[in-house]
């Protein structure tokens, strides 16, 4: 038997802890909207959407008129070392018009980060560990939208969410003769694979008025963790179960009480949800806000949003946002930038602040 083979059988039996989840399981959330919206607070579930798509209700995705692709980029400054000075994952979203009103939609997005670590953790058989983790989820979208009429439209889709978090952990040992070498370092990969559910969507619109509505069924995936030595090429499985990422309920209203003006209002719901011996409570989001039509293709935009319960009980934010849209609406940009205050049964009173950009383009735009 060589020496890393001894090493690691030796290894797998005084190691042999179990998975140690973070936290925070999942991490910290996102609500899954784009630019245009974050300006407005969030509404989004009963606006028709010719050029960006919105994973809270597809069904306004029916209004392109022409083939097109859409970006969206966010950066942040909060007190949660999850999203402090960091990137989030690009939205990306594609939408082709066919025959009959269908249009064909693709997305892609994260929706939740964790970036935490715990030193001097007790861990069975004398030992003492440092972990780190580290990862997220990301979510997306293929689906269908069609309008059956001038004013309403149905959506049906499938929407997943799969992604991985890595947790890097050294083990010290509390002998000072110990039987195997004193420090073992391995990576525990808890790997989503992906789970699929059912989304449905509705919205109704007259050109001054929209309602809008859409359902997610629950979402089940399977989980499994891998565990890999720093002197092993190869890694173990060490634990395979199922997740669930509980369905969820958005409606939306809007108004047009002059024809430069819109203003509008959203909901959004979610159930309890388990990950990873973590719980996040159920709980809503409540979304007002309003943008301009200048003339001259720009659009102010402001909004408010309010949470209650979930993942940041209590929040409350304040945005804002501006939109420019190019001849003809072949392509056009949105930027928002949002302050959000919320208090930490720990910690007090926390914030932070997100600036979002969002890129759009038919395909006149882009030469087809």
């Amino acid at each position: 038997m060589t020496i890393p083979a001894l090493l690691f059988v030796l290894l797998s039996s005084v190691f042999s802890t179990d998975y140690l989840a973070p936290p925070g399981g999942v991490g910290s959330e996102v609500l899954a909207i784009n630019a245009r919206s974050l300006g407005m607070g969030g509404i989004s579930v009963g606006l028709p959407n010719s050029s960006d798509f919105t994973m809270l209700n597809p069904a306004a995705s029916a209004w392109a008129t022409e083939g097109g692709v859409a970006f969206t980029g966010r950066y942040t400054e909060s007190d949660d070392p999850a999203w402090d000075n960091r990137l989030g994952f690009p939205m990306i979203s594609a939408f082709l018009p066919l025959p009959y009103g269908i249009v064909v939609t693709g997305a892609l997005e994260g929706r939740s980060r964790i970036e935490t670590s715990l030193e001097g953790i007790d861990v069975p058989g004398g030992y003492t560990g440092d972990y780190t983790w580290s990862g997220g989820l990301v979510e997306a979208y293929l689906g269908a939208s069609v309008r059956t009429g001038d004013w309403l439209a149905v959506s049906l889709g499938g929407r997943s969410t799969f992604g991985n978090i890595m947790s890097d952990v050294e083990l010290t040992s509390n002998d000072s003769v110990p039987p195997v070498p004193v420090n073992s370092v391995y990576r525990d990969d808890a790997d989503f694979r992906m789970a699929w559910g059912a989304t449905l969507g509705l919205l109704l619109h007259t050109g001054r008025f929209g309602l809008g509505f859409s359902v997610s069924t629950d979402r089940k995936g399977r989980l499994e963790v891998d565990r890999d030595f720093s002197f092993s090429d190869e890694a173990d499985t060490l634990d395979a179960s199922f997740y669930t990422i509980p369905g969820e309920i958005s409606a939306g209203v809007s108004f047009r009480p002059l024809p430069e003006l819109l203003v509008g209002a959203d909901l959004f719901t979610r159930k309890t949800m388990s990950i990873l011996g973590s719980r996040t409570e159920e709980g809503s989001v409540y979304s007002v806000g309003a943008e301009y039509g200048t003339g001259d293709g720009l659009r102010p935009r402001l909004g408010y949003s309010w949470m209650d319960g979930l993942w940041m009980d209590g929040a409350r934010t304040m945005t804002a946002g501006l939109g420019y849209s190019f001849d003809d609406r072949t392509a056009g940009l949105d930027l928002a930038a949002a302050h959000t205050r919320w208090d930490d049964p720990l910690d007090g009173e926390l914030s932070e602040t997100v600036f979002s950009v969002s890129l759009w383009a038919s395909e006149r735009w882009l030469g087809q």
